[in-house]
């Protein structure tokens, strides 16, 4: 039932996104697919050509462009409609693998587009930064259970034994996630414990399985850590919290799918400005107006804060801001909040791929008036991040 669950599900939120193009239906029953060959209109449940796309644990971005345009109207059976014909893809009717091609990618390439399996290299779109096949917003600000799949969740134990989920992170390819420096050293591990455990694929914390509207993800995944980085002129006594960023090695590379995908970081070639005004997306499991933390994985958008503002405003409680720290928010009760640390902070951009922008560093209290959060501005250490990771 779970694959069910699944196809209903995927299907269903790709109806939802933008921009997409259904087929002229020339006759009741009958259409044209995106490689314009004639078909009928039916239930994905009866067209076994796509359904069988469906139910693989990969759709790679191809599949999911043809998937999205070959929707159609007034068909038979059971709601969503396909026009359906032996095509699986653009361009032929031959069976599409069920994952990405592998490439040997020599490591002086470094910073170019990766590969799964390899953990040397950072992807570039359609490889990182995927939309949520349902472009959905449940409940006020919780995300779509598919949204934002490079969030990881961060787990402690303290000196009793007990687990604890804290900070955040993003995955960055298949071997590392991005976090703040905060997450990893300093108050952290008398306050929390000691790092330990890097969760992904989780929505909903309270769950096992989670599920929303008959969509399942899969299970989640629990990873070591074999090497933590700090950025080397981080010091956690500074009340200033500058270069709050760090690395974390997983213990295993990741195996990718639909519910586990790196996210982009702004390199050299894809890189845009940051506007004031300009509206970016925070991501986490933070506190919420009826809880300390939120079960249930958190978006809210910001708007992008004058730094000169910011700088001021902050001077006044002697904490002093450089160009490398980004302001945004300062709207009453919206902003990041205790358990997003070390979070995204994330904008469409290239190609329209989601982007990581900023680390969530810290506030003054969580939401005030006039207050904006400040976040760690990735594109400032990419060169440290493309030093730093190797294969």
């Amino acid at each position: 039932m779970k694959s069910t669950r699944k196809v209903v599900g995927i299907f269903w939120a790709t109806c939802l996104l933008p921009f997409t193009v259904l087929q002229n239906v020339e006759a009741q029953g009958t259409c044209r697919n995106p490689n314009q060959k004639q078909g009928r209109c039916l239930s994905v449940y009866d067209c076994q050509s796509l359904l069988s796309v469906l139910q693989q644990s990969y759709v790679s971005p191809e599949e999911r462009t043809f998937l999205r345009n070959s929707q159609c109207a007034n068909g038979v059976g059971r709601q969503p409609y396909v026009c359906c014909t032996n095509d699986r893809s653009f361009g032929s009717q031959e069976t599409t693998s069920a994952a990405p091609p592998s490439t040997t990618t020599s490591s002086s390439s470094r910073g170019q587009e990766g590969q799964p399996g390899q953990g040397s290299l950072l992807p570039s779109p359609p490889k990182c930064g995927p939309h949520s096949f349902s472009n959905k917003v449940y409940n006020g600000n919780d995300t779509a259970i598919d949204e934002f799949n490079w969030m990881a969740l961060l787990e402690y134990v303290d000196k009793r034994g007990r687990r604890e989920l804290s900070c955040g992170g993003s995955l960055i390819n298949n071997r590392y996630v991005l976090t703040a420096a905060h997450c990893v050293i300093g108050a952290v591990e008398t306050e929390v414990g000691r790092l330990t455990t890097v969760r992904l694929g989780e929505y909903d914390t309270s769950k096992d399985v989670d599920c929303v509207d008959e969509i399942c993800n899969q299970p989640i995944l629990q990873l070591g850590i074999e090497q933590a980085i700090v950025h080397p002129q981080y010091d956690p006594a500074n009340k200033d919290r500058i270069h709050d960023i760090a690395l974390l090695r997983l213990d295993q590379p990741v195996l990718l799918n639909e519910y586990i995908q790196p996210v982009c970081l702004p390199l050299v070639s894809t890189r845009m400005a940051i506007n004031i005004g300009e509206i970016l997306v925070v991501s986490g499991w933070g506190r919420t107006t009826t809880a300390r933390k939120s079960t249930i994985k958190q978006r809210l958008d910001l708007p992008v804060n004058d730094h000169d503002y910011c700088e001021r405003k902050f001077a006044t409680r002697n904490i002093h801001l450089i160009s490398s720290q980004l302001c945004v928010g300062g709207e009453f009760y919206r902003d990041s909040c205790d358990g997003d640390s070390g979070g995204p902070l994330m904008r469409r951009g290239f190609d329209q791929a989601w982007y990581q922008e900023g680390v969530v560093s810290f506030g003054n209290r969580c939401g005030l008036e006039g207050w904006p959060g400040v976040y760690t501005r990735v594109a400032d250490y990419m060169d440290w991040i493309l030093e730093t990771i190797r294969p």
